[in-house]
């Protein structure tokens, strides 16, 4: 029974590991008990959460994720998938989005709404076609991207985007524009839009979107 939910956090890092074999209703029956058990523990935790032991979809994700904000004072940094971000890139990550101040926005946001800040935001989330996310620093999209995102509003050019699935109808990073496949958007990959975790920044003044990796991580770390 005390093993269906498992935390186990270093550096920054809080790994959840979860039981694969209980419906994932009971599983979060479990996730909510333990959370409420360590609510002490987690008072003004921040880390980065990694989900493991268990296949779960985007939308369990968020709900996994929604149990966390309800129940905790801990700030979530984002979500990382362990197969493409080592512990090293996180940690690096982790910083970047430490930098100055942080909203995080719970749910979607929808058509007409326009979220602003003069720091990162986090959304825990979708940002549907019709609503607009602007920052001074960092956006990161624990979802799907569809509207309008513009990270380093006030002359930024190192502010960067993340989403679990990009396809907005807008990005724009200081200055530098992208809609409707502009010219000055480069593409790593084809298969890039279809992929999770995508990250969008600025290199030599092109706006790149790539698959967030090592290397994808390491330019904008360097740039």
């Amino acid at each position: 029974m005390g093993n269906n939910v498992i935390f186990k956090g270093s550096n920054g890092k809080l790994v959840i590991i979860l039981n694969p074999a209980i419906p994932f209703q009971e599983l979060k029956d479990h996730l909510l008990k333990k959370l409420k058990q360590s609510r002490q523990l987690f008072m003004g935790y921040e880390a980065v959460i990694e989900f493991k032991g268990r296949e779960i979809d985007e939308e369990e994700e968020l709900e996994l994720l929604n149990i966390i904000d309800e129940t905790v004072d801990m700030n979530i940094l984002f979500v990382t998938d362990r197969e493409t971000l080592p512990l090293k890139e996180v940690e690096k990550m982790t910083s970047i989005v430490k930098e100055g101040i942080t909203k995080f926005h719970l749910g979607t946001l929808r058509s007409g709404e326009i979220l602003e800040y003069p720091g990162n935001i986090v959304i825990l989330g979708d940002v549907n076609p019709g609503s607009i996310v602007k920052a001074e620093g960092n956006i990161i999209v624990m979802g799907t991207l569809n509207g309008v995102a513009h990270a380093g509003i006030k002359g930024n050019d190192e502010a960067f985007i993340v989403a679990s699935n990009m396809n907005p109808f807008q990005l724009k990073i200081d200055e530098v524009l992208f809609k409707n496949y502009s010219s000055n958007i480069l593409f790593r990959s084809k298969q890039i839009m279809r992929n999770k975790n995508n990250i969008a920044y600025l290199r030599n003044n092109i706006l790149i979107i790539d698959k967030l990796t090592r290397k994808s991580l390491k330019n904008i770390v360097t740039t």
